[in-house]
This record gives structure tokens, C-alpha cells and sequence, in this order.
């Protein structure tokens, strides 16, 4: 009875067998899995028979023929299927391993897998892939996805359950657990049980009852048998972990028979004894790129663009041919419309301006990408309070890759302040293949530009300066501008005459008595502005002159005297007749003199110079119109008459 005791308690010591983790599925070469502490490496292929150079930690380089395995410790890899071509090659493996602890990180191909916490319900897993980073639940025992992974967990699970017994060794994994001693004392007059644990060397003290985290092990501290034996339940703090890589597609297609896959379509043309025929189409149906692909677990497949297509086998049912094909789509190589197309679009502007002083910028657009853009549009977007002055190509036929264009532009800033200029967009038209029509249209921007627009200062003094003189007589009249502003604006000057004067005035336009003309001056420039009046009767006269810009009106005036002029003698070609009659009445006699009527477009009025024409007689108008010329007939009339009262 004594000997079967010790059997039976001797099998309770035993450790119970351990579940293994794996990473299995089909994974780019060249690959890394497993994890931190026990990865493989698989850096080299043979392209004769698929034959692979596994790296096992700690190990050394191992030869991985097509459905051979390698082991070493608790590790194992092995190789089922490879599909190759020159720009993407993936392998069907199986890489076996013991657990993953909590904190700790898997790699399993391109993605990264960290152990965030765990409890006997299940963990929390951090995937990494790339740039892309997500946190998932594992509840225990059910398989969950991330992308092309399904992951299942077995949490914390039991590593030894039975009895330690006092100063012997227990080998758990890779931890050395020992029930080293155990102590009673007394408090209070109540016993207590001091129980000391050894985990690889290091001591844990504790009560029955007690649970020790060790940061690998959780240790449930039992009840002791006696003085020899601990019941003492040990879990692992991490979990049990199957990762497995699935393809974009695997499956049967048939021959003939077109299949949509990602975004080509996908068509096998024809099914031999040790390959297929395939097609690639865009989603138009236009064939891409086609090719023979080997049948097999050594498979040469057909890639583009991001798709690497591969077949393992082959079948006939229900009276058609299929073939079995694994295939992956990489979606950052697929093709996108940028890959075929880049424009470096910059737009040059000052950092500081002047309010309606217009500046100078330009627009840069260099075709930085593989291809010829055709059918270029630019679009100058400014924001509101700027203007272009100057007309700019707004469509360019062709842009040759490599060459670059140069937009000069004339802005007028309207508003001030610290303002935001606006940005270009250049579309143009690129050859994309998966485009129905061959090309598919790209839009590239600058930067936003700011710019800060000091307040225009509009400010002008003008000075009028003219003589005295008399009836008939030529008066210089001079009109002086000044700009005390800041900026250089278009400005117009406007020279007002009193009623009964001509003028003579070059470069001006006349408007009745008004005389007008739109020039512009620096700041700080100053210019005169000359005409000739004549005064038709005497008197006292305000001669006005103002400068109009951008709504602001500035002016100034002189005030001139005219006299009259002596009395001239009569014409020596006009006749007065003479009536000896006591009761005769005068006549008029009118001398018709032909004057021209200057049109609107002439800013020079010119008086007629005939021989025997008093001053009286040479009369100039502002107004250059029908009307003027009229009124000129008339007043010559009216002024003979007035000679033959006399």
C-alpha cells in the first residue's frame, strides 16, 4: 500500500505536456518569423527546385528542401510551396514554437504582434503592419482577423498541475521551480505557514492561498501535504498563440471562365499538364500583361502591379478544367495614377506688398514623374482682394517629363492686411493602365501662399499756377502733381475752366468745360500739366484742378483777372452801308467764315488765323463736338451785329 502511494504521488509530480504556438500560411520572401527570443530568418532560394536557407536562432543555417522540416529545441520550420517570380516570391510554411509571454512581441512576415496583457479569459493583441497599428480582443478559443491574419489564443493555460515536493526540482518550460522550505510562527497565539518558493534561483515567500506572479509564471500556492509536499497549480503568463497567413485568393477558377480580383480581372486561357496560360485585364477588359505559369508546389507565376498569381494544381470536374491558383495583392504596389505622374508645382510670391501697387510673382511647374503629361490646365486660385493684371497660358498642350515651365504673373493686391494669396492647381492627363481610357487625369498643388499688404496711402498736392490777361489773349495755365503717397496708382487730373474760355490742350480730352487725362506717378515724383486758355470776356475767374484715385479726390485753384482789351478797328474787308434816310435802320452784315469741327478723339481745339480777324474774332472752344461748332457760327454772327449798331 506504502509503494503505490508513492507511485501515485509520483505521477502527480509530472508536468503536464505542453500546447504548442504556430505561425503557418504563406508569407513574402524574404521573411522573418516567430518570436523575440527564438525567431527564424529565410534570406536565400534555390530557383531550381524551391529549396530554401532557414537562419533558427541560435542555431546556425539549415537546408529546407520543398516538404522537408527542420527542428531544433522546442522549435520546428518546414516548407510546403513556393511561388516564385523575379518580383515577388512566397512561401507556404509552418514555424511551430511554445507560447508567447505577456509583453512580448511575434513576427510573423511583415507583421508585428505584441502580447499587451492576458488572463485566463483571453488578451489583447497590438498588431503593427507598416505605419497601420490596431489593438484586438483574443477571446479564449475563438479565432478572430486582422487583414489577412486569423489568430486564436489559448490564455494562460496550465503548465503543471500537481504537487512539488520539498528540495526537488521542477522543470516547467523553461523555468526551474522548487518547493525549497516552509516555516511556521506564531502571532497573536495563531499559527501561521510560511511557504518559500524558488523560480530559476529567485525566492518567492507566501501563505497557502497565496497567488505569485513571477512576470512568466502565476504560481496558485496550495495546501501542504504534511511536510514534504505542495499543491501548487502552475499557469503560464502569456498564452498559446496560432497565427495563420492567409492569401488574397485561393481557390479554383476555370479554364475560359473570367474572374474579377482586386481590381483587374483575371482570365485562364488555357490549362496544360504542367501550366496554365493567364491573362491580366484591366476592369475594361483590356489585357494588361499575359504569361505562362508553371503547375506545382515549385511554381513560376505571372506578376503585375501589385498581383503575383501562382496555381499548385489542377483538375477536371463536371466536365471543365480548373486550376487551382493562389494569388496576392499587394495594395501599396498597385498601380495608382501618381505613380505615373508627378509635377513639383511651386508658387513665388514677396512676403510683403503694397496696397494697389501691383507686384511681381510666378508660378514654377516641373514634370517630375516618369511620364509626358497631356491636356495640362492651370488654375491660379487667389483669394479674395487680389487680381491678375497680365494674361497667362491657362492650358498647355504637352508637358514633357523633365521639363518645366515658368508662369510670370502681375497681382494687384485690393485689400491690406495679413492676407492668404491663394495656391495653383495644376490637372493634367497621365497613361494609367487601369484606366478604360488609357489615361486617367491628375491634379498636383502649391503651396498656400501669405503675404502681408501694407495699407495704400493715397495722398496728392496740386498746385495751380496761371497769369492775369485780357480778353483774346493766350493765358498759361499749369497744373503741378505731387505724390505724397506711398504707391504708384492710376490717378485723373481734371483742369475745370470758367464759362466763355477756350483752351488750347494736348493729351487731354475735353468734356464741355472739363479737360481730363489718367496718368500715374511714383511716390515722391512730381509732374506738370500745361494748357493755353483764352478768355472771351472780362472779369474775375477761379480756375479748378483735382486729381481723382482709387475715390479720393484731391484739389486746388488760382484766380486770375481778365480785362478788356481797346477797341480794334474794323476789318478792312468788311462793308457798312449807310442809310441817309433819318429814320434808317442798321444792318447787319455777316462775314461767313469756315471753321472745322473737331471730332471727340482730338484734344486740340484750333482757331481759324484769317487776315483782318480781330481777337474778338478768334474764338477757341473746349468742347470739340457739333455743338461747339454751332455756337461759334453764332457768336461770330452775334458780334457783328453788335459792330454794325455801332
Amino acid at each position: 500500500m506504502r509503494k503505490l502511494l508513492v507511485l501515485v504521488l509520483t505521477l502527480i509530480l509530472l508536468p503536464g505536456a505542453a500546447a504548442s504556438s504556430s505561425i503557418s500560411g504563406w508569407l513574402a520572401f524574404p521573411l522573418k518569423m516567430g518570436p523575440e527570443s527564438g525567431e527564424v530568418l529565410v534570406k536565400d532560394i534555390s530557383l531550381k527546385d524551391g529549396s530554401v536557407l532557414a537562419y533558427p536562432s541560435g542555431v546556425g543555417m539549415r537546408v529546407v528542401p520543398i516538404g522537408d522540416r527542420i527542428m531544433w529545441d522546442d522549435y520546428s520550420f518546414a516548407l510546403y510551396d513556393v511561388i516564385y517570380t523575379p518580383e515577388a516570391t512566397y512561401l507556404n510554411t509552418t514555424y511551430e514554437f511554445p507560447y508567447l509571454l505577456e509583453g512580448k512581441r511575434l513576427i510573423a512576415g511583415e507583421y508585428e504582434l505584441l502580447l499587451k496583457s492576458v488572463s485566463e479569459n483571453g488578451g489583447i493583441l497590438q498588431i503593427t503592419r507598416g505605419n497601420t497599428s490596431k489593438e484586438i480582443n483574443c477571446p479564449s478559443g475563438k479565432e478572430v482577423s486582422f487583414d489577412n491574419l486569423r489568430i486564436s489564443l489559448t490564455p494562460m493555460p496550465i503548465l503543471f498541475d500537481g504537487y512539488l515536493r520539498r528540495g526537488q526540482n521542477v522543470s516547467v518550460g523553461e523555468w526551474n521551480v522548487v518547493f525549497y522550505n516552509y516555516t511556521v510562527s506564531s502571532q497573536n497565539g495563531q499559527l501561521t505557514e510560511i511557504i518559500d518558493l524558488r523560480v530559476n534561483g529567485r525566492q518567492y515567500l507566501a501563505e497557502p492561498g497565496d497567488t505569485i506572479d513571477t512576470g512568466s509564471l502565476v504560481i496558485n500556492v496550495g495546501e501542504l501535504v504534511g511536510s514534504e509536499y505542495l499543491k501548487a497549480p502552475i499557469r503560464l503568463k502569456g498564452a498559446y498563440i496560432r497565427v495563420r497567413v492567409l492569401p488574397s485568393f485561393d481557390g479554383w477558377f476555370r479554364e475560359g471562365k473570367t474572374e474579377k480580383l482586386g481590381p483587374y480581372i483575371l482570365r485562364i486561357d488555357k490549362v496544360f499538364n504542367d501550366g496554365a496560360y493567364i491573362s491580366i485585364m484591366n476592369p475594361c477588359g483590356r489585357v494588361i500583361k499575359s504569361g505562362f505559369i508553371s503547375v506545382g508546389n515549385f511554381s513560376s507565376g505571372l506578376y503585375y502591379g501589385g498581383l503575383l498569381l501562382g496555381a499548385t494544381a489542377f483538375r477536371k470536374r463536371d466536365g471543365a478544367i480548373e486550376l487551382h491558383v493562389v494569388a496576392f495583392i499587394d495594395e501599396a504596389r498597385l498601380p495608382k495614377v501618381t505613380d505615373v505622374a508627378l509635377l513639383n508645382v511651386s508658387f513665388i510670391a514677396p512676403n510683403n506688398a503694397t496696397q494697389f501697387t501691383p507686384f511681381d510673382a510666378e508660378v514654377i511647374i516641373k514634370n517630375e514623374g516618369p511620364s509626358d503629361l497631356r491636356y495640362v490646365e492651370l488654375n491660379i486660385d487667389l483669394s479674395n482682394g487680389f487680381r491678375i493684371l497680365n494674361d497667362y497660358p491657362r492650358y498647355l498642350e504637352e508637358l514633357p517629363r523633365g521639363k518645366t515651365v515658368e508662369v510670370p504673373l502681375r497681382i494687384l493686391p485690393e485689400k491690406a492686411g495679413n492676407l492668404a494669396l491663394g495656391s495653383v492647381v495644376v490637372v493634367g492627363h497621365a497613361p494609367y493602365a487601369l484606366s478604360c481610357y488609357g489615361a486617367e487625369q491628375v491634379s498636383f498643388s502649391s503651396e498656400r501662399r501669405e503675404i502681408e499688404v501694407a495699407p495704400a496711402e493715397i495722398n496728392y498736392r496740386i498746385v495751380v499756377s496761371a497769369p492775369n490777361g485780357t480778353v483774346g489773349s493766350r493765358i498759361p495755365v499749369n497744373v503741378t502733381v505731387v505724390n505724397t503717397g506711398n504707391t504708384e496708382l492710376s490717378f485723373t487730373i481734371t483742369l475745370a475752366l470758367p464759362s466763355g474760355f477756350g483752351s488750347i490742350a494736348e493729351n487731354f480730352t475735353a468734356y464741355g468745360k472739363w479737360l481730363t487725362k489718367t496718368d500715374t506717378l511714383a511716390p515722391n515724383e512730381s509732374r506738370v500739366y500745361s494748357i493755353t486758355a483764352i478768355p472771351l470776356v472780362p472779369g474775375q475767374y477761379e480756375i479748378r484742378a483735382g486729381v481723382e484715385s482709387h475715390g479720393r479726390v484731391f484739389y486746388n485753384s488760382t484766380t486770375i483777372t481778365v480785362e478788356e482789351n481797346s477797341p480794334a478797328p474794323a476789318p478792312g474787308n468788311a462793308s457798312v452801308l449807310k442809310n441817309t434816310n433819318s429814320t434808317c435802320e442798321p444792318k447787319v452784315v455777316t462775314k461767313i467764315i469756315k471753321v472745322p469741327v473737331p471730332s471727340n478723339e482730338s484734344n486740340t481745339t484750333v482757331t481759324p488765323s484769317e487776315k483782318g480777324i480781330s481777337l474778338k474774332e478768334k474764338l477757341i472752344y473746349i468742347g470739340g463736338s457739333f455743338v461747339g461748332g454751332i455756337v461759334f457760327i453764332l457768336l461770330l454772327a452775334w458780334i457783328a451785329a453788335r459792330m454794325e449798331e455801332r
